[in-house]
């Protein structure tokens, strides 16, 4: 495992890398081109290793899930910034009111200083490489803690960004949560989360001690609302990509599923014909993700017993038996039907395979179910009925929304990614990365010839003439 940072050592490397951003603010293009290259460099060379490192953590996980989900996002990032640096630092030029013409307005983008970013477990790359491309192209130095569950890819992402930064550039800190508590409470220039709710209530709390700015990448209970019109094989065959990426434990996957009054068995006989196309058997499927960790298990179990045990239908989509493979941290994909409101799967993010299955009648009653609830991070739609859509778009919340398809929205580089409420706070990805780490600076140019020298005291009739004359162009 990676060399634990202790509480002083974390407190030198953040005394170091705040001391520079005050000894020079700025940063030049190059050198973030550079730091950029370097990180690029680093995912590139060591992509059989990083793939290596989350397989140890989770047990059983696809080198193509941790491709895709993980590394491919990192240097997605990576790749679009560079293409787009030297527009995004380019100072913006902005139109001046009247009143302060013939005078000139601009906005220049700045480093904000130093960035502290905490990542998951889930996606241990991607929650914490992605937003450090932004951070990186913004100019900023940055301290990142990977989150100690997922320790071996902490392990190497240590050992890797050492051996291409320099501490004054990226370190990656490793330890349990009083390292984390820890961080939180330093008087960072930003502090990007990705985690639970509750936790990222905690580090909003210890962040506003010292004004310091987050950007909390959440979760919550996102929907899919399958419409009469939808086919239901194009959408099990979307629906299990994204349900099932990472074995349900994506904070964007789909937790629970509206259905149409009526099309219940349908729908489920659809995703079981597409889950045995994908997976076939699922306790020795190496395209299959484990559970990370037997706390994770027995938690998705239990709340799968509950809900049997309070009248749940539970079908096991990969075949026959219980779909509980406890040695190997398992679950078989299970849609549960008959739900209720008052069953913990309802109650809670699920983060695993497991779908209720919700019926409607009215497009009605679907967004008073989800608007009752706390805002999802994502929103999914299946149909052909554009009046539905937009009454659904119009009427819900959500961080983000894929139409006819599952969790691609993230995956685009010019939609930025981020909660709502209890969701999330801000968003980043893309150039929303760099807006987000970077102050833009508003600067007012004023001309040697300036109304300001008519509104000086003493004031007249004149100067009321004048602001009289400014309030009609406003």
């Amino acid at each position: 495992m990676g060399i634990e940072t202790g509480i002083t050592e974390l407190e030198r490397i953040f005394t170091l890398q705040r001391s520079l951003t005050r000894e020079q603010v700025s940063c030049s293009y190059e050198t973030r081109m550079d730091l950029l290259a370097r990180l690029g460099k680093m995912f590139e060379t060591h992509e059989d290793e990083l793939i290596n490192a989350v397989r140890a953590d989770f047990g059983i996980r696809s080198r193509y899930e941790t491709i895709l989900t993980d590394i491919m996002l990192v240097l997605s990032d990576v790749k679009f910034a560079r293409r787009h640096l030297k527009h995004w630092m380019k100072p913006r030029s902005v139109k001046t009111d009247t009143f302060g013409l013939p005078g000139s307005s601009r906005l220049i983008p700045q480093p904000l200083g130093v960035v502290g970013i905490l990542g998951t477990w889930n996606y241990p790359y991607g929650t914490v490489f992605a937003g450090a491309a932004g951070a990186l192209a913004a100019g900023n130095r940055i301290i990142a803690k990977p989150s100690e569950i997922s320790a071996h890819s902490a392990e190497i992402s240590q050992r890797l960004v050492r051996k291409y930064f320099s501490e004054e550039e990226i370190a990656v800190v490793i330890g349990g949560p009083d390292v984390a508590q820890q961080m939180t409470s330093l008087p960072f220039d930003h502090i990007l989360f990705t985690g639970s709710p509750n936790t990222g209530k905690k580090v909003a709390q210890s962040a506003a001690a010292n004004l310091t700015p987050v950007t909390l990448e959440l979760g919550g209970k996102c929907p899919i609302i399958i419409d009469k019109s939808a086919h239901f094989p194009e959408v099990a065959q979307s629906l299990v990509f994204g349900k099932l990426l990472n074995a349900g434990q994506t904070c964007i996957g789909v937790d629970y599923a509206f259905v149409p009054e009526g099309s219940v068995e349908d729908f489920v006989s659809a995703l079981a014909r597409q889950v045995h196309k994908c997976f076939g058997e699922i306790e020795a499927n190496q395209d299959y993700t484990s559970i990370i960790n037997h706390r994770q298990f027995d938690r998705l179990r239990g709340l799968v017993e509950d809900a049997r045990a309070k009248g749940a239908g539970v079908t096991n989509l990969a075949g026959s038996g219980d779909g509980m493979f406890e040695a190997a941290h398992r679950i078989a994909p299970l849609a549960v039907t008959n739900v209720a409101s008052d069953m913990g799967l309802m109650q809670e993010e699920i983060f695993g395979p497991i779908l209720p299955i919700l019926t409607y009648r009215t497009e009605d009653e679907v967004i008073e179910y989800i608007n009752a609830g706390e805002r999802p991070l994502a929103l999914y739609y299946f149909g052909k009925d554009s009046a539905g859509r937009r009454k659904i778009l119009g009427e819900t919340h959500a961080g983000g929304v894929t139409l006819n398809g599952t969790v691609m929205h993230v995956f685009q580089r010019r939609l930025p990614f981020g909660g709502i409420g209890q969701s999330g706070i801000g968003s980043y990805l893309g150039p929303g990365s760099f807006e987000r780490f970077s102050h833009l600076k508003p600067v007012f140019s004023q001309s040697k010839i300036s109304v300001l020298s008519q509104l000086l005291p003493p004031y007249s009739s004149k100067t009321g003439w004048l602001l009289n004359l400014f309030k009609k162009l406003l």
